[in-house]
């Protein structure tokens, strides 16, 4: 009998696959191969909050944990998806330099962010208040990523189809689905948990964003710009451009007010030319609170969720997914800021 039956290869359903595969402990994959929000995410890990000079919510613990987490990943998959990358942090005004200079040198945020106020030297790039320059930084591949994860695991172990909640048979020892007999089931679903019947009356609110892959050959930067937007250099002169955040329009399609709103912002960052590759649209999986949805059903001991990442996947998908496989062996208790059972 397997560990856990996981629903959903996004961040959320890999890093829990690779927790369980660390430990040799047996699991099957459902997936229907769309990737949600993961696929089109930037990828950038980053442990501050740049709008406001600050420390996002546990960023050092999950920064601290995440790096040789999947360090260990890429030289286990043979494959390169870790691109580091300092963030250049464009000022909008002088007033900032003093704000940035007291945030470096809090305990906490000293080693990521350089005190230094830099000028901009990349003439295509705008700004005549300099930047400040956030270290430890980069960018994780997430599609390739989940594409060579997939091709590492046996055929038999992942099965590219919708879930159909209907078949799941839940006893007190066991879950079975389609004959797949495991001992826990893990919900990794992202956006898609608002269908899921055991999960659906939590406050996943999910906001809908918009990305522009972007080509500029004279940009030639290796650093991340972040000004209103980011831009994330992609290799091959390619750009990630974005993203916008809409809480009312859950649809997947793309607005041209939503490319509009990212080409203003590309324009008022870089001078050099571009064009448009592709235009991307997902909805990201928030919660109300703005923390993490993990832990067990209210009925159903073996039951799981694992969602709710928002915006930081990428920087604390390997801690959360310990964190419930530690709740799920008994190891120890989530944390209640990140417990569902908080509603």
């Amino acid at each position: 009998m397997n560990h856990s039956l996981i629903v959903g290869l996004g961040l959320a359903g890999l890093t829990y696959a690779e927790q369980l595969r660390r430990k040799g402990l047996s699991f099957h994959i459902i997936d229907k191969g769309f990737g949600g929000s993961s696929k089109i995410a930037a990828g950038i890990y980053n442990p501050t909050v740049l709008k406001r000079f600050s420390l996002a919510w546990n960023g050092s613990l999950f920064h601290e944990y995440a790096l040789p987490f999947y360090e260990e990943l890429q030289e286990c998959l043979q494959s390169k998806f870790i691109f580091p990358a300092s963030i250049h942090k464009i000022f909008s005004k002088d007033s900032e330099h003093n704000k940035w200079i007291s945030a470096s040198d809090q305990k906490l945020l000293s080693p990521f962010l350089d005190p230094e106020i830099h000028s901009i030297t990349n003439p295509q790039v705008k700004g005549n208040h300099g930047y400040g320059k956030v270290n430890f930084t980069g960018r994780i591949a997430t599609q390739t990523l989940i594409n060579e994860y997939k091709i590492s695991l046996n055929t038999n172990q992942i099965f590219e189809e919708s879930f159909n909640y209907d078949k799941l048979l839940i006893s007190n020892y066991q879950v079975e689905y389609k004959g797949i007999k495991a001992k826990h089931v893990v919900f990794c679903e992202g956006y898609k948990m608002v269908n899921n019947p055991f999960f659906n009356f939590l406050p996943l609110v999910g906001s809908k964003g918009e990305i522009l892959i972007i080509r500029s050959k004279k940009l030639q930067s290796k650093s991340i710009v972040k000004a209103s937007i980011f831009l994330a250099p992609m290799g091959e002169d390619l750009y990630w451009a974005g993203a916008t955040f809409e809480g009312n329009d859950k649809t997947l399609q793309k607005t041209i007010k939503g490319r509009e709103w990212i080409e203003e912002r590309i324009k008022k960052i870089i001078t050099s030319d571009y064009e448009v590759i592709e235009h991307i649209t997902e909805i990201r999986p928030t919660v109300m609170d703005r923390r993490p949805l993990i832990g067990s059903h209210y009925d159903y001991n073996n039951v799981h969720l694992l969602n709710g990442f928002g915006t930081r996947g990428v920087l604390g998908a390997p801690l959360l997914s310990k964190w419930l496989l530690d709740h799920i062996e008994g190891d120890c208790e989530l944390p209640e800021a990140v417990n569902l059972s908080r509603f």
